[in-house]
């Protein structure tokens, strides 16, 4: 009974073994590949190319990059950032803006960033409108010495609206 079993074992299985070769002699050999190439070769020109394909997306044509990384800067570090691949109006609005509209420009996204810069209308709340070539204001800082304490309060309010956006602007 077992040599029944495994002579028919042996049936089944001469067809796959004179396809594929069953590792002995009458099999076709296994091909020899040799690399010429090395491991530690093989890595560094991978890491070349995932630099070319970072550097890809860190052209900064228009400033887009600059802005978003001096919005996601501290406070600290926005101080010492080179502005200088933005243009000079773009350049004034964002050394002009409070901590809170570059927290939120930051915040935003590319898309949003790219609109800004654009001058075109980004959606972010608190974040004024950058529009080219449009002098930016400055707010006044003194208030006029006569006024009552309900003017002083609503002379604060307006020069912090008007400080942050130009949304928050209130009529008079």
């Amino acid at each position: 009974m077992l040599g029944a079993v495994h002579w028919t074992e042996q049936l089944i299985r001469w067809p796959f073994s004179v396809i594929f070769g069953n590792g002995g002699g009458r099999a076709m050999p296994n091909p020899e590949f040799k690399p010429d190439v090395s491991g530690t070769q093989l890595r560094d020109e991978f890491e070349e190319a995932r630099a070319r394909h970072a550097a890809v997306h860190t052209l900064d044509r228009d400033g887009v990059d600059t802005v978003l990384s001096y919005t996601r800067a501290t406070p600290a570090a926005r101080a010492t950032f080179d502005l200088g691949p933005v243009k000079e109006d773009l350049r004034t609005t964002l050394l002009d803006m409070s901590d809170l509209e570059l927290d939120a420009l930051g915040r935003a996204g590319l898309s949003a960033i790219r609109k800004f810069v654009e001058g075109r209308d980004h959606g972010v709340f608190g974040v004024r409108t950058f529009v080219p070539g449009e002098p930016v204001k400055v707010a006044v800082l003194e208030p006029p010495k006569p006024m009552t304490v309900q003017e002083q309060m609503f002379w604060r309010v307006k020069s912090r609206a008007d400080k942050t956006g130009n949304q928050f602007k209130m009529p008079g």
